[in-house]
This record gives C-alpha cells, structure tokens and sequence, in this order.
C-alpha cells in the first residue's frame, strides 16, 4: 500500500473516532503514524487537525461549559506539559514509543477492570484525583499531543452528562493545543512545508469526522466502547512490536 494511502487511512480512522467520542485523535493517529514516520514528525503531521476539531467542539458546545470541574486538572497539567515535552526532545525514539504502546495499554485495561472504576468512584470527588489525571495528561500531550484518557477518566467520573463531558474536554484541549503550538513552533517542530503536507489529508479527516458523527447516533455506548478499546489494544501491540 503506498504511504500516502495509509496516511489516509489513518486519518479517516482518526476522524471518526474523534466525532464519537469527542477526543481520540491523537490517541489513534500518532501511534499509527509513528508506525510509518519518526514519532516527532507523526506528532506535527497530526497536530493542525486536533486543534481545528477541538476548537471547533469546544464552540459548538460551549453552552455546557462549566470552569469548576477543570480547576484541578490545569494544576496538574501545568507540570506535565514541561515534563512531556522534554522527553519528546530527549528521550530514544523507541522509548518513546514504547512509553506510549504502555500507556495506551494501562488506560484500556484500566478502564475495564472493576478495581479500577472502584478506584475512581472513591476518589472522584478528591481534587488531587484531578491533579493526578491532569500530570498524566499533560505528561503525555507534551510528549506525544495524547492527553485525551486521563482528563476524559476524570470528568466521567465527576459528571454524567455528556453535553458537559464534551464541551469540558474539548475546551481544556484547545488550551492545551494552543499552548503547545507556541511551544512546539519555537522548538522548530513545524513548517509551512510541513502544514502544506498536512493539508493534504483534510478530505479524509472531514469523511472521517462526518462517519462519525453518523455512528455516534445509531451506535449503542456499550459497542463503542468496545470497539475501541479492541482498537487502541491492537495498536499498542502493533507499536511496542515496532519499537
């Protein structure tokens, strides 16, 4: 398959998964295209999308907002965003992508253990619950623009409403994306060679996004949430494989 068919692919994958569960880009693209490219490059060639599809949910649902539930985790995600981008500079590519196929791995299985929605129905309620998931997040955003389990693990656990869930995350990303575009700009991470062959792969993020959508209203959240866990845990085999 030429590269710039899977390129494609991975981007329709990535679209899709975003407009269902609010957040996910990163999460799905990044790994799969450090699959094809240097982790540094997967992370720029994705970058512009995550931030236009953030901004553009955090506008579109900006009537659910509320500042409380994101006070403890810009505390945390203060110290995170530092860290993670050092180890994105710094630290042996296969590192790096080992770190990330662990995480991805921790957060599924976290997820689907009842020990662990124990843990977090006792600690919900607690800010550092909250300034723990946002080192975690920022750590890996930093390094990889993947923030999205621990912050969205959080605001599961304070809120059930979805409308709120969804304007939160995507409002505390836009500031995290935003923020990280003045710092990986200074590091020289992006060019306009580099946005122009990223522009590139816009129809397949739009068809992506617009499937969506669609499934997200015919799909039960039981079968989401299954099928991407299947999805991110093959991922994270595929990539430590790789590494």
């Amino acid at each position: 398959m030429p590269q710039e068919l899977a390129l494609a692919l991975i981007f329709l994958v990535s679209g899709f998964t975003m407009s269902f569960a609010g957040f996910g880009f990163a999460l799905v693209s990044v790994p799969l295209l450090a699959l094809l490219l240097p982790i540094k490059d997967a992370v720029a060639l994705q970058f512009p999308y995550c931030l236009a599809l953030f901004l553009y949910q955090a506008w579109h649902y900006r009537a659910h907002f509320s500042w409380g539930p994101m006070r403890p985790l810009v505390l945390g995600t203060a110290l995170g965003l530092a860290i993670g981008t050092f180890m994105l500079y710094n630290l042996p590519e296969a590192a790096l992508k080992r770190a990330l196929a662990g995480f991805i791995a921790a957060v599924v299985l976290f997820n689907a253990l009842p020990a662990g929605k124990a843990f977090v129905a006792r600690h919900a309620q607690s800010p550092w619950w909250g300034r723990f998931c946002g080192f975690v997040s920022g750590s890996f955003f930093g390094a990889y623009t993947i923030g999205g389990p621990p912050a969205a693990l959080y605001i599961m656990s304070v809120s059930d409403d979805a409308l709120k869930a969804k304007s939160f995350l995507a409002s505390f990303f836009s500031i995290q994306f935003i923020l990280m575009a003045f710092v990986y700009g200074a590091g020289g991470m992006f060019s306009w060679e580099g946005l122009r062959g990223s522009l590139i792969y816009s129809p397949a993020v739009i068809a992506g996004s617009a499937l969506g959508f669609w499934a997200f209203a015919k799909a039960s959240n039981r079968l989401y949430r299954q099928v991407v866990s299947l999805m991110l845990m093959a991922t994270a085999i595929v990539l430590w494989w790789r590494a």
